[in-house]
């Protein structure tokens, strides 16, 4: 007799039993029906939603079953093309209503909104994929891990750059010590000029009396933060300078820039920071900072990496071996005693100031195809790379196990913004000595509308 398991009910057994379980051969290499793909919602299906919305329905592996956005006039197009399916502006509802016909959540809602939504997808026991920066405070990238692993769900921080081989090449290359030693990370990113509005010249506690679009639930929208007045002038976009919605140029860019970085020295949270910057408060971020982190690493001189993180159209200064004039934005630089790697924004590339030495590498095969790292099927498409590991019940190499931590280090980066000399982190207590300040913003500045929570979550008073 045929097997009467579907794929549906694999996967939903794979999750309860801790995503441990592989596909049975069956499974694979033959044509798919309804049960054989994965069943994926989409929250915040209109603005960047609707890239992860189309990357998900263009794999043979994935369908969509259900739509939800705050906004209908922003979802509009993503609600008219995918007309089949269901609507919601709530996810709550979606997932409570739908529930055993959604295998995944993609989060794709503004960064206050990521924790909440991941946090009721996992404990309702779904697998998620979540856009970068994964979440808005170091107490939620501890707090989503610990019920990931709790509930033993497939998770995925949606960032190209790790889908790429880029990182594993630059591993190789480090492991194998063609850097030396490693003494700096330089990083640089031009944004938030002239991408959004960040720092207290530019953006200011709104005013009340500007009118609600009719589209838009705005309760819903704010979620887990405050009751505060709407404003255009940080909705639909500008919430990223925000403190209470966003993660400002620090979790939009360096979740990418520092990837390759991170992943190729196994760096994990910083034991001291410090840093410089223009102006910021309660309200928003600063609109330039240069931030300093010292690591313990193997690889690093004396047992030390320095990172150093400029925005706001910084640049790094006194780059060895590479001239000022050749230092670019969203840019990342590892500078070791032998050579210096220049990496992309997506790390899908890196390069040597050598080019005798590169020459060299290409020559060898030792450029384009790592040897000890297994390279991803779905390079650039971490949607896709997502639905796959779902299916194959296997965590992807940017699970939350792997983003969880990366991202504490991008938020550390802003914490650090206004301190001026530096201070010891104790990442173990999730602690600073010395510097109050910072351990006030490694939790939420306000108290979390509980509502938008499951309940198992239990936020620190």
């Amino acid at each position: 007799m045929k097997s009467k398991v579907t794929r549906r009910s694999f996967i939903k057994s794979s999750a309860a039993f801790g995503g441990l379980m592989v596909l049975p051969s069956w499974c694979i290499g033959r044509q798919k029906g309804p049960n054989d793909r994965l069943n994926v919602a989409i929250v915040g299906a209109g603005g960047r939603g609707r890239a992860s919305l189309d990357l998900i329905n263009g794999s043979l592996d994935a369908q969509i079953v259900a739509l939800c956005d705050v906004d209908g006039a922003r979802a509009e197009g993503s609600f008219k093309d995918y007309a089949a399916v269901q609507k919601f502006k709530d996810y709550r509802v979606m997932i409570d209503k739908m529930g055993a016909d959604i295998d995944g959540v993609a989060v794709c809602t503004p960064d206050h909104m990521h924790f909440p939504v991941a946090a009721w997808a996992i404990c309702s026991g779904k697998h998620v994929c979540v856009e970068k920066p994964l979440v808005r405070t170091v107490w939620e990238s501890r707090e989503i891990l610990r019920l990931a692993k709790k509930h033993g769900v497939i998770t995925q921080m949606l960032n190209q750059g790790h889908t790429f081989n880029g990182w594993r090449i630059l591993k190789e290359w480090n492991e194998d010590g063609l850097l030396g030693e490693i003494e700096d990370i330089y990083a640089s990113t031009d944004r938030p000029n002239n991408w959004w509005k960040q720092g207290p010249d530019s953006m200011r506690y709104p005013q009340e009396g500007e009118k609600i679009p009719g589209t838009l639930d705005y309760k819903l929208w704010l979620g887990v933060a405050p009751m505060r007045p709407y404003s255009g002038a940080f909705i639909p976009h500008d919430w990223r300078g925000v403190r209470s919605f966003g993660t400002g140029a620090a979790g939009d860019m360096a979740c990418h820039i520092l990837d390759a970085a991170v992943s190729a020295l196994d760096l994990s949270a910083p034991v001291k920071i410090w840093g410089d910057s223009s102006p910021g408060d309660d309200y928003t971020f600063p609109h330039q900072t240069s931030v300093h982190m010292e690591f313990d690493s193997k690889y690093g001189a004396g047992g030390k990496v320095r990172m150093h993180w400029l925005d706001g159209g910084l640049k790094p200064e006194g780059v060895k071996r590479i001239p000022q004039e050749s230092v670019s934005d969203n840019t990342s630089y590892l500078v070791g005693t032998k050579n210096t790697a220049i990496v992309d924004t997506y790390g899908s590339r890196p390069m040597l100031d050598s080019r005798d030495l590169m020459k060299e590498l290409r020559e060898s095969g030792k450029f384009d195809a790592p040897s000890r790292v297994q390279p991803s099927a779905a390079q650039g498409n971490p949607q896709c790379e997502w639905v796959g590991a779902c299916l194959a019940g296997e965590q992807p190499p940017s699970s939350f196990e792997y983003s969880a931590p990366f991202t504490e280090i991008a938020l550390l980066l802003l914490i650090a913004a206004g301190c001026k000399e530096p201070v010891e982190y104790d990442a173990k207590k999730m602690r600073f000595k010395n510097y109050k300040e910072g351990n006030r913003l490694l939790h939420s500045l306000y108290d979390y509308n509980r509502e938008f929570l499951p309940s198992e979550v239990k936020v620190p008073s």
